[in-house]
């Protein structure tokens, strides 16, 4: 009898793997896999003239994320112990600021052979303030970094292989000037 029921257990077993394999296999063939590369021109910078450059693959059921930049620490907060003896140390607080650039990207495919890409880019840096050399008493808050930071949110529809401006920025802030350009590209 316990023969008889592992022979049952195993072909339902069986049976209960066999769908889902034929599942993935039906499944991979509605995926696709593109290589999307973004290019992001800073028009200010005379040295940046080409742009920067970030390439990913993604494929059409999945995210694609690029972070790259530097967790810059900013003082904020310091604090020297008393009492009898006062202690030389300081203890010292920091925040942590993310710069740099974050792309997260999801393709979708459309008929006649279109792509819809939805991006959010965020291009972030720390501007230091430089000290007033007048000898003028500065306040600490106008000494402490600022954070310059674009976001843009894109959801266009591009044609696979040609270049396509997605966006452009004049910031009236910094007085730059940024141009994003996206190629989309079928890999299979």
């Amino acid at each position: 009898m316990k023969r008889s029921a592992m022979v049952l257990a195993s072909a339902l077993l069986a049976t209960a793997v066999l769908p889902v394999r034929a599942q993935e296999k039906k499944d991979a063939a509605l995926t696709a896999t593109y290589k999307v590369e973004f290019r992001i021109r800073d028009g200010s910078d005379a040295a940046a003239r080409d742009g920067r450059r970030y390439t990913m693959l993604i494929d059409t059921t999945g995210q694609g994320t690029f972070h790259v930049g530097d967790r810059v620490p900013v003082v904020t907060g310091s604090f020297q112990p008393g009492g009898a003896g006062v202690s030389p140390l300081v203890n010292t607080q920091f925040s942590y600021f993310d710069t740099g650039v974050n792309i997260d990207t999801k393709l979708i495919e459309q008929q006649q052979g279109k792509v819809t890409i939805s991006a959010t880019i965020d291009v972030s840096t720390i501007v230091t303030h430089k000290p007033d050399t007048s000898g003028a008493v500065q306040s600490p808050v106008l000494l402490q970094p600022t954070v310059s930071q674009i976001r843009i949110g894109v959801n266009a529809t591009v044609s696979p292989g040609k270049a396509s401006q997605v966006a452009s920025i004049d910031d009236p802030v910094s007085q730059r000037k940024f141009d994003v350009e996206a190629v989309v590209t079928k890999v299979q």
